[in-house]
């Protein structure tokens, strides 16, 4: 009983039902590359962050170890040569011949100070580059999640649609089969020729052989999305179609405004202009205040004349450099105009491609429902060729070919709706909202 319960239970835990929100929220949540973009946008928040600090001074404390190659002395015996004998006469303490400056062993500590004053921009574009990597990152991270979205749909649809074909090509060969056995009865009577009862068989074979193939292809679509969302459920969602679509100038217009393509062209543009500004802060003055403190010093005579501390202000200006500053800054202006171009470029491509994948769309959608009442027609048309052969007036070959007219119509129509799932993704993914594809999903027609 124990055996029998878990090999009732082992296939519901195993093939559990997903939906299509489920599964992308698993892709976001599971994928390692979207986590190594993830990372990408931390890395460049914490390097804005860390450039905050550029306005505040810089403190280091150092400590220096000097070994000379001997002492530090003045020689000072024509003084001492003269002194000495009245000091002697006095009976005072006699000086020596050198005094020492120094011994041959100098330590030192310092605490010094460099507070930038004025840098002629270069600190408030640095941080806007930094601003700006953090824009492109984002907007990098998003593009990502819009190719892993286009997949995840591709993959979970392409499950639907590979099991509606395995199902579609079971029904084909269950039929053939009846109709391989109606044939042998009727050729046993007498009624067909045995031409007509291999030709049922080859039939049959063919199609087992579809089925064999549909089955594979099923298999290896569904381990494709188990891969993608690292889990190992059942699409739960079914193909759609939806006549209320928004019109082609709304996604045209989000396009514009949301697509992650031009958010990144954005922040690249927003990085070339700070650029420009840290080139022309080449030709400003530096000023900036400066200090030092001492914290250990010796007590020679030498280290003794050392003050205790000191502060001032420094300002640099660079009369001459080894580079053109001009040059550097057309070269930055040349490099802002190539990404305005390259901006404005992309946007008219991107609005060429929304105008194709709506169009398609439209086709898509236009296809699907004009291959209804083909769907009506094979239906009957079957049917009639079933009885036609069942009382003797038609061949085995009508009936396939009725059959295979109307396993190619619901093929097409299948397609007609995978398509225009796809083309809906790809028109949220231009249009910068992911998260419409479901609302639509949501309010459409399912196509079972």
């Amino acid at each position: 009983m124990r055996k029998f319960l878990l090999f009732y239970l082992l296939p519901l835990s195993l093939f559990a039902s997903i939906t299509i929100e489920d599964a992308w929220q698993s892709v976001v949540d599971k994928n390692d590359g979207l986590k190594a973009d993830r990372s990408n946008v931390k890395y460049s928040e914490l390097k804005k962050s860390s450039a905050k600090s550029m306005y505040l001074p810089s403190v280091t404390l150092t400590g220096t170890y000097t070994h000379l190659n001997d002492s530090m002395n003045i020689n000072i015996n024509n003084i001492s040569s003269n002194i000495n004998p009245i000091l002697s006469k006095i009976g005072a303490k006699t000086i020596p011949n050198e005094l020492e400056l120094s011994k041959q062993d100098i330590f030192l500590a310092d605490l010094h100070l460099l507070w930038p004053l004025y840098t002629g921009g270069k600190i408030d574009a640095a941080q806007d580059i930094y601003a700006a990597q953090v824009h492109e990152a984002k907007a990098v991270q998003e593009m990502k999640k819009d190719v892993e979205f286009l997949k995840l749909v591709r993959y979970y649809y392409g499950v639907v649609v590979s099991k509606s074909l395995l199902k579609t090509r079971q029904k084909a060969q269950k039929a053939l089969e009846l109709h391989y056995k109606n044939a042998k009865k009727l050729k046993k009577e007498g009624q067909i020729a045995k031409i007509e009862l291999l030709d049922a068989e080859v039939k049959l074979d063919a199609a087992r052989i579809e089925t064999t193939k549909a089955k594979h292809k099923y298999e290896i679509a569904l381990s494709a999305l188990a891969t993608l969302t690292k889990l190992q459920d059942k699409p739960a969602s079914q193909l759609f179609v939806n006549e209320s679509m928004q019109d082609e100038e709304y996604y045209k217009k989000e396009t514009q405004k949301s697509y992650a393509g031009l958010k990144v062209l954005d922040a690249k543009e927003a990085q070339t202009k700070s650029m420009i500004r840290v080139k022309e802060a080449a030709w400003q003055p530096e000023v900036a205040a400066f200090g030092n403190y001492n914290l250990y010093k010796d007590n020679s005579s030498l280290m003794q004349t050392i003050p205790k501390w000191f502060a001032g202000v420094v300002v640099k200006i660079d009369l001459f450099q080894r580079k053109d500053r001009s040059e550097d800054v057309q070269a930055a202006k040349l490099l802002s105009a190539k990404v305005r171009h390259l901006k404005a470029q992309a946007i008219e491509d991107l609005r060429l491609l929304v105008e194709k994948t709506y169009k398609e769309m439209l086709a898509d959608y236009e296809e699907f429902y004009a291959l209804n009442s083909s769907v009506k027609l094979s239906h009957e048309n079957y049917k009639l060729r079933k009885i036609a052969f069942k009382e003797g007036l038609s061949t085995s070959v009508d009936l396939v070919d009725a059959q295979m007219f109307l396993l190619g119509v619901q093929t097409k129509r299948l397609n007609a709706a995978y398509n225009f799932v796809q083309k809906v993704s790809q028109l949220c993914v231009l249009s910068g909202k992911r998260e419409l594809f479901f609302e639509i999903a949501n309010r459409s027609e399912e196509i079972q």
